[in-house]
């Protein structure tokens, strides 16, 4: 199980039921809610800014460890890309404000109409994919 979820081997993008669509729909909606009643909170923030590095760190060590070149992520998405200025720009910097539209408009459409990397499901890039843009989506949101 555990070399399933970190394997290289690529095969075919898993089918999407529609029920899979509405449970990651209905999942962004609950986000939402959530984030709107709790986005002062230091420890909602902490939480999903915590599971963004998680996911970025996973990625990008399981890139390295297997020799899968960097070159397959670029170029760097948006979604890459306003996810590192969210983590790491000062909120002074006035491009922050972009990145995190930037976010939130790419994370809902991603999460909406979603493309899934050719892994069997439930797949490092799978976990990735889901939970690095729900987390991009609270974190945009907050800021």
């Amino acid at each position: 199980m555990i070399e399933r979820f970190f394997s290289a081997q690529t095969t075919e993008v898993f089918p999407l039921s529609p029920l899979g669509y509405l449970v990651i729909l209905l999942f962004l909606i609950i986000l939402a809610n959530l984030t709107l009643r709790y986005h002062q909170k230091k420890r909602f923030q902490h939480f999903f800014q915590g599971i963004q590095w998680v996911q970025v760190i996973f990625l990008y060590v399981w890139y390295a460890c297997c020799h899968i070149p960097l070159s397959e992520s670029l170029p760097l998405y948006h979604c890459r890309i306003a996810i590192i200025s969210l983590l790491l720009l000062p909120s002074q910097i006035a491009y922050k404000r972009y990145f995190a539209l930037l976010g939130m408009c790419g994370s809902t459409l991603a999460l909406t109409v979603p493309s899934f990397d050719p892994y069997p499901f439930w797949h490092l890039s799978t976990f990735s994919y889901l939970i690095g843009h729900y987390a991009l989506f609270v974190n945009s949101l907050v800021y």
